[in-house]
């Protein structure tokens, strides 16, 4: 909208705001005050996560791959350099945001995953792998709702730990 001095004087050009109080702007500001207290309504389901862990052994004793491993045994072979995977445990706990849950890992190991604060469909997890009283691994891990991360490390028995974790 152009001031009446712009069409005064035509090399000048002005802009005004139009009337924040005028009726094309009232339903809009409604929509995205509606918008802003729908978005700021925490939904129950990502007040809590589902947090699998899952232990895999992984050696080069063998050409054996345990098909309980389904889908991922492809994701294995070309992450890790071993010939044999086998699926030793599996546990799952649903924490709330700020929840701790313990999960007992082969080789006397313990793993704690606290649920952090996070946005839309991501997970944040504060992960701390300990063997007795030794700190192994201390980390923060993001992903997606239904993602998974795989960590290895720990030597076990011939061969290595691996730990696939997922969040829903």
């Amino acid at each position: 909208m152009f001031s009446a001095a712009s069409r005064k004087y035509p090399g000048i050009r002005r802009y005004t705001r139009p009337d924040p109080r005028g009726r094309a702007g009232a339903p809009g500001l409604f929509f995205l005050l509606l918008l802003l207290l729908f978005n700021a309504v925490p939904s129950v389901a990502a007040d809590t996560v589902a947090v699998d862990v899952t232990a895999v052994y992984a050696s080069n004793d063998g050409t054996s791959i345990d098909p309980a491993l389904g889908t991922i045994r492809g994701k294995l072979r070309s992450m890790f350099n071993y010939t044999s995977y086998r699926m030793l445990d599996r546990k799952r706990r649903t924490l709330s945001v700020g929840e701790t849950g313990e999960f007992e890992l082969p080789g006397r190991r313990t793993m704690r995953a606290t649920s952090l604060p996070a946005q839309g469909d991501k997970v944040r997890l504060s992960v701390q792998i300990t063997e007795g009283p030794k700190n192994l691994l201390t980390t923060t891990l993001g992903l997606r709702r239904g993602g998974m991360v795989l960590v290895g490390g720990p030597s076990h028995q011939a061969g290595v730990l691996i730990l696939l974790i997922s969040a829903e």
